[in-house]
């Protein structure tokens, strides 16, 4: 989730002036309201910064597992994406909304954490109860302590894992890509986040990601600050079609136990370290809940960061989380 080249007002305020020329020129097209966009920010940063980030240079979601190559179905086909996108960016004019990724200041979002070895940090993971983390399955190498806090080369709270439950039914990391890591200590300074119901899930159109992942298109350096952004959902449950194919084939998601988040608005998305890290969705009383955590690319995904990403929704697991031996319910909801 690369930082902005602007400071943050200036950034917010070209995404403004950018969403409001698109809206003015776009019509009712979705995807050309989305062209503009890009196109009237990029003009206005260059301006500003004298460099322009193409879309070469942007990258898929997801983390470790990585893009599986390019397809020929692409995100701007599915018009859910760009509805959704669409709804989005209108809700970013009032000022609550993530477009292009920032660093998370202070006290916000601290249930969500690092995961690594004794040796580095590598993935990312959330804390759901006092004393359990959710991570993703495929980072069984990064899992034997987490961190809390917002930068781990700086001080924060470290904690050890005593013990790690890979899904049973892990498969290389993309089917059932769930760890659940029990901690040796309850964590009683940060609250746990809530669980989003299923219906919350299912009727939420973007959603925020966050995560200490890296920061360069390639997803190999950056990694270690906590950083957020609102992208736009495709398929919240991997039940429909895109492209003239079913999801599960356009995108390379399980059917009904995943969502499918699509390319963010100006292409800042989660990368490889957000592995396993929080997918949240706004709850009923405008707290964020979480919905799923972050697996890997989509099969139609050309380029290694930055064009969506697959989440496997938690609603779908609870029932295995609440059952492994050693895991403490209270504070998750």
């Amino acid at each position: 989730m690369p930082p902005s080249p602007v400071d943050e007002s200036a950034h917010e305020a070209m995404v403004r002036a950018a969403i409001s020329k698109a809206e003015a020129s776009a019509g009712r097209n979705d995807l050309a309201f989305l062209k503009a966009f890009r196109g009237h920010f990029d003009d206005a940063r260059r301006r500003a910064t004298g460099h322009l980030r193409t879309a070469a240079s942007a990258g898929t979601a997801g983390g470790a597992a990585g893009s599986t190559g390019p397809r020929s179905f692409h995100i701007f086909a599915d018009p859910r994406y760009l509805k959704n996108a669409r709804e989005l960016a209108r809700r970013t004019m009032g000022g609550t909304r993530v477009v292009g990724g920032s660093a998370v200041k202070a006290g916000a979002f601290p249930d969500c954490v690092a995961v690594g070895n004794d040796a580095q940090w590598g993935c990312t993971g959330t804390l759901i109860a006092p004393n359990v983390v959710v991570t993703a399955g495929h980072c069984a190498d990064f899992a034997t302590r987490v961190f809390f806090g917002n930068d781990v080369s700086k001080p924060g709270t470290v904690v050890k894992v005593k013990k790690r439950v890979r899904h049973p039914k892990y498969h290389q990391g993309k089917h059932n890509d769930l760890m659940v890591l029990v901690l040796e200590q309850a964590v009683g300074q940060v609250a746990p986040r809530g669980l989003a119901a299923a219906k919350a899930i299912d009727a939420a159109t973007d959603g925020r990601v966050v995560g200490f992942g890296a920061t360069d298109p390639s997803g190999v350096f950056g990694y270690g600050v906590k950083r957020q952004v609102d992208v736009p959902i495709a398929s919240p449950a991997c039940k429909g079609q895109a492209g003239g194919e079913d999801d599960p084939v356009a995108y390379g998601c399980d059917r009904n136990l995943e969502l499918v988040a699509g390319r963010p608005l100006l292409e800042q998305d989660s990368c490889n370290g957000d592995s396993g890290g929080p997918f949240y969705v706004m709850g009923a009383a405008g707290d964020w809940l979480l919905a799923a955590a972050t697996s890997r690319a989509t099969d139609s995904a050309p380029h290694n960061c930055g064009d969506g990403g697959i989440y496997v929704r938690l609603d779908k697991y609870r029932r295995w989380i609440d059952g492994i031996p050693g895991v403490t319910r209270g504070g998750r909801r």
